[in-house]
């Protein structure tokens, strides 16, 4: 998401590892550009996550409005709250 390093964007992976030397193991071989969290079995259980990969896409009130996006799905979700943003702080 190096294109969106300008904007009001974060990307935060939450992983459910149960070993965390392979969690990060997993985080060196990746080398992602983005926050990941090691313990997020709490989270998972919360949010009733039953696959990995889940994403979902929260808007800056901190609410889901998008679940499951991928590729270009997951690129307009998050223009398309960019935009929302955009658009409040100009009015």
């Amino acid at each position: 998401m190096k294109r969106h390093k300008a904007d009001p964007f974060a990307l935060v992976a939450v992983n459910c590892h149960d070993n965390e030397e392979e969690f990060q193991k997993g985080q060196e071989s990746l080398k992602t550009d983005y926050a990941s969290i090691f313990g997020g079995a709490p989270i998972a259980s919360a949010w009733g996550v039953s696959a990995f990969p889940t994403i979902y896409v929260l808007d800056a009130e901190g609410k889901i409005r998008f679940k499951g996006p991928r590729g270009e799905a997951l690129d307009e979700a998050v223009q398309t709250l960019l935009d929302e943003m955009k658009k409040k702080a100009s009015e």
